[in-house]
């Protein structure tokens, strides 16, 4: 079956595509903005999305901005993708964090068999899935599939999830032992799993990224995709799909949505600390804060390092819009790119919240949130900067990229 003939069968049962564009997500995102803002302080206590936030999100269609045309989607761009994003992180960064992966992930089962996609989407185009690609799980070949166990960490926004992408090395058959590991990523239903609650954190409180359990379940063959396949871009379903979206490598594709969040929640607290700067006075001479020749400065560094962080990350998007396969060369520098957006992101935030006097520490005052967020987001080891700095350091000097890196 093509993309096109399933469209026709989706048509015919009375669930056609939305038209929503660029334009219009990004609109609903902003419009948006003050009630997820107003529910950052109960994101926090919960220590995950409240269910009102989430609900939003799929009442606005935005949960599908990634997903094909052919199950329901809107099929927009990582350029529509990475603006929707922002304008949520800027309000909250948790709730950027989990959007961003509710989006990702649907992209992410894109890439799997056919089958697979119609299992989730057929009923349901506004499935929410989380993905964790640590291989965490124990895996034991059988007929049809394979059983799947495990404990898997950092599951973010796992308790609003309806369907989990969890990592898994298969092993070797007998007598194929000493070759590259078969890890996998596999498709498990909400009834195959449980949350164990562990996200007692200080960084993204909000996004309920607790562990997640399976216990000797069966997943069929049609629900598992190799992260080799994963890692060139050659899947399943990049084959299915027309669109080159869909064949970009997992790396090059998973990124934007945490670079996105980074940028937009460092421009919210930019923003939050400008008009607080306005207002400010010092303690003893009464003096405008705003009037100090070093803050005006500061101001103008800060804004510097985030507006460059956001032009680097438009750049990768602009190899991202030509779709897959990418170059290696192309994927090593855009690695490199994602990182440093975050570093300068870090850096940034850093400057805003020890020029705050120590009234950013209240935890009534936003600014402490967005400090522990940005650099909790940060440290994700999709966007290592070491790792990633490495291997372009490599690939520019003429040596072979660092055999133990995922790209190589």
């Amino acid at each position: 079956m093509t993309a096109t003939s399933e469209t026709n069968e989706m048509s015919s049962t009375g669930r056609s595509p939305a038209t929503i564009t660029h334009a219009e997500a990004v609109e609903r995102a902003r419009g948006m903005a003050d009630a997820i803002r107003s529910r950052s302080a109960e994101a926090e206590a919960l220590r995950r999305m409240p269910e009102a936030t989430v609900q939003q999100f799929v009442d606005a269609g935005l949960v599908r901005l990634l997903t094909p045309r052919a199950f329901g989607g809107h099929e927009l761009t990582f350029d529509a993708f990475a603006d929707v994003t922002i304008e949520i992180a800027r309000a909250d960064g948790s709730a950027g964090w989990c959007f961003s992966f509710l989006n990702v992930h649907s992209w992410l089962l894109a890439t799997f068999p056919v089958k697979a996609q119609q299992d989730v989407w057929r009923e349901n185009p506004d499935a929410r899935l989380a993905n964790v690609n640590v291989p965490a799980g124990q895996v034991s070949p059988v007929e049809g599939g394979y059983r799947l166990s495990g404990d898997w960490p950092f599951a973010s926004g796992i308790t609003h999830c309806d369907w989990a992408l969890l990592a898994g090395i298969v092993p070797p058959a007998r007598g194929a032992e000493g070759g590259p590991p078969d890890v996998r990523l596999f498709l498990v239903p909400r009834e195959d799993w449980e949350v164990r609650d562990t996200w007692h954190v200080t960084g993204q409180r909000g996004t309920g990224s607790h562990n997640v359990v399976v216990k000797d379940r069966f997943v069929p063959q049609h629900r598992t995709v190799s992260m080799a396949e994963l890692s060139s871009g050659q899947t399943p379903g990049g084959a299915y799909h027309a669109n080159p979206l869909y064949r970009l490598p997992i790396i090059t594709a998973l990124a934007p949505s945490l670079i996105a969040t980074i940028v937009g929640a460092s421009q919210g607290a930019y923003r939050r600390w400008r008009a607080a700067t306005r207002d400010r006075t010092t303690m003893y001479s009464r003096e405008q804060v705003a009037s100090l020749s070093h803050q005006q400065i500061r101001l103008a560094e800060i804004s510097a390092e985030i507006e460059t962080a956001e032009l680097l990350f438009r750049r990768t998007l602009d190899t991202l819009r030509q779709g897959g396969p990418l170059s290696m060369e192309q994927r090593v520098r855009i690695r490199r790119d994602f990182a440093y957006s975050a570093v300068l992101c870090v850096r940034a935030v850093e400057r805003i919240y020890t020029a705050s006097g120590g009234g950013a520490n209240y935890e009534s005052n936003p600014l402490q949130r967005d400090w522990r967020d940005v650099h909790a987001m940060a440290s994700h080891a999709g966007i290592n900067f070491d790792a990633a700095a490495e291997n372009f350091g490599r690939m520019e000097l003429g040596l072979p990229l660092n055999p133990r890196d995922p790209l190589a």
